[in-house]
């Protein structure tokens, strides 16, 4: 076996067939063969070696025959221990001989992607900025409100005239270039006006609207809109008002606080909950956002060819969860992605640059694992085994039995990422970007991040379905946004 590195994620092994093998191999294709045919005057399977030659010719049996080669060749690929261990995906054989055939000596290959040599980046001391983990005084405003919300009462306004807020039950038909377009239209919806639901512009034309007013909004859908056909068009929603509806807040007081059935008892007391539960859920998200802009330094500034073989199975893995939602939901799959606002070639675009960056995340952090030595101790391994056994109906002999390998890659994946955030360097403010290296080109640099508070519902499902993120229906504006931190 001679290997020669076609790049430096791929290697070919090339193996010399003599024209001896090659006729042991022969022998054992022309028992496979024959034993499905019939040659008149045989019982089937029974027909002589020289009659089954004379029918079909040696020829026919050479497919079978190189099969039987590249089985035992690639048994001598794994045999090699060192060799076998960078191996990732499947072998792909070819013949290197062009004049091949019985009787001869002749070349063939398997060509296979391998874990690539490369020089690690820099993975300790690498800036972060540093968390802050303190709820302002607008963040505890707005949770109280939502609690508020959640306590409003609706009643029909008297002069009915929209003002910003208030609950519009309405018709629309939406048209481009006068067609209207399907999912354009709906009756008796009801919005809350200033929700930021609907596209761009729509809303706010709706302010002053009374009802049984109808009235034509002109607005222009995202250049980034989910409906590819619709993005970036100008579009007309002839809209018919029904009913006016405004809502009524309950005055944030002592006995308002009493009537929630939590332990406080005064507004004071309240808030200062709400600013602990803020806080509580930031040390989480903040260590969460720590993490990944460690792991996108590193993996920005790492250069390193990642073997095409793990970018297509985590793509096949990405898509087949998608797909068996969609059986779940017992519909086409196309239209599964256009609930996520997405078509199926932003699906796939957007899975393959999740699928690189997967795979690329794999390389380097197995290179960066080895190079620590971590892994965990059978003590821990135990431990973890013991935190399943709650609620199991295995013994602890069994859990391990059954779940040694997922035991394992989990606690050398928070030992890596526990090593990762321990040796990070916290700095005030934005930290500065890596120094990078010559990174591949699907690696480019997201450009500076928009203020998304500021966009539609529309337009975060849009950016969400780029993303590969999938919104619930009947998401929320607050919801979207949380679900893209």
């Amino acid at each position: 076996m001679k290997l020669e590195n076609v790049s430096k994620s791929r290697v070919k092994a090339i193996f010399d067939v003599k024209a001896d093998e090659f006729d042991k191999a022969l022998d054992e294709a022309f028992v496979k063969v024959n034993a499905n045919v019939t040659i008149q005057g045989f019982r089937k399977g029974h027909a002589p070696k020289a009659v089954f030659l004379k029918k079909y010719g040696v020829e026919s049996l050479y497919n079978d025959a190189l099969d039987v080669i590249f089985n035992q060749k690639i048994q001598e690929v794994y045999a090699d221990r060192d060799l076998a261990n960078k191996i990732v995906g499947q072998a792909q054989p070819n013949i290197e001989t062009k004049d091949f055939g019985q009787g001869k000596d002749f070349q063939v290959s398997l060509s296979f992607d391998v874990m690539p040599e490369f020089e690690l980046p820099k993975y300790k001391g690498v800036e972060v900025a540093k968390p802050n983990y303190d709820a302002t005084d607008d963040e505890v405003e707005a949770a109280v409100n939502d609690v508020l919300k959640a306590h409003a009462t609706t009643e029909v306004k008297k002069e009915q005239v929209i003002a910003l807020n208030d609950i519009a039950k309405f018709d629309f038909v939406g048209s481009v270039d006068g067609v209207e377009f399907q999912g354009g239209s709906a009756k008796d919806y009801e919005l809350q006006i200033g929700s930021g639901q609907f596209i761009p512009g729509f809303e706010d034309q709706m302010v002053g609207m009374k009802a049984g007013e109808t009235k034509d909004l002109n607005v222009t859908f995202p250049e980034n809109y989910g409906q590819k056909d619709l993005a970036g068009k100008a579009a007309v929603f002839k809209v018919t008002v029904h009913e006016v509806k405004a809502q009524s807040l309950p005055a944030l007081t002592d006995e308002f606080v009493q009537s929630l059935n939590v332990e406080q008892k005064t507004v004071a007391d309240f808030k200062a909950a709400k600013k602990a539960e803020i806080e509580d859920k930031k040390k989480t998200s903040e260590k969460d956002k720590m993490v990944d802009s460690i792991i996108n330094t590193i993996l920005d500034s790492a250069d390193v060819e990642v073997p095409q073989a793990m970018v297509d199975e985590r793509f096949n893995q990405i898509k087949s969860q998608y797909e068996n939602q969609a059986k779940m939901y017992n519909i086409p799959f196309e239209t599964f992605l256009s609930f996520m606002g997405a078509t199926p070639e932003q699906f796939e675009d957007v899975t393959k640059k999740e699928a690189y960056k997967n795979a690329k995340f794999n390389v380097v952090m197995s290179k960066i694992i080895e190079a620590e030595k971590i892994e965990p101790t059978k003590d821990e391994l135990e431990a973890r085994a013991d935190q399943d056994l709650a609620g199991s109906k295995l013994t602890k002999d069994q859990l391990m039995q059954q779940n040694v390998g997922r035991y394992y890659n989990e606690l050398v994946y928070n030992k890596l990422i526990d090593m990762l955030v321990a040796n990070a360097k916290l700095v005030e403010g934005e930290a500065k970007p890596a120094a990078k290296k010559a990174a591949p080109k699907a690696e480019k640099k997201a450009e500076a991040s928009e203020d998304l508070s500021k966009k539609t519902v529309a337009e975060l499902k849009a950016i969400a379905a780029e993303k590969g993120i999938k919104v619930p229906a009947g998401a929320k504006k607050a919801d979207i946004l949380e679900l893209l931190k």
